[in-house]
């Protein structure tokens, strides 16, 4: 297939990280040298060999806008965080292409 100057591609980001609650704030964590990681943050006793001794954790992955996305709050229960949060995720990286897109 041949590529011409019209041929455009639209792509936005997003994300949930430990220590930050956008790519903004990770980025800026990375560059400044910040550690994403707390004393909370460890898994086992120091000297555990074999595993990583910290897991990242991610603050209010239960949270969701249940109006905005239509959902009513016995499904919201139901539903995995994980689940919840790629909702948000997705939307914010819709909107980060558009915010390009129409300029």
């Amino acid at each position: 297939m041949e590529s011409s100057e019209a041929d455009v591609v639209i792509s936005g980001i997003s994300g949930r990280y430990p220590g930050s609650d956008n790519i903004e704030e990770f980025w800026l964590s990375l560059i400044n040298g910040n550690e994403l990681y707390s004393a909370d943050d460890r898994r086992w006793p120091i000297g555990y060999v074999g595993l990583p001794p910290f897991k990242g954790t991610i603050k209010d992955i239960s949270k969701v806008d249940q109006q905005f996305f239509r959902i009513s709050p016995e499904e919201a229960d139901s539903m995995d965080p994980q689940f919840r949060m790629l909702y948000e995720v997705v939307y914010e990286a819709i909107y980060d292409a558009g915010r390009y897109a129409f300029k």
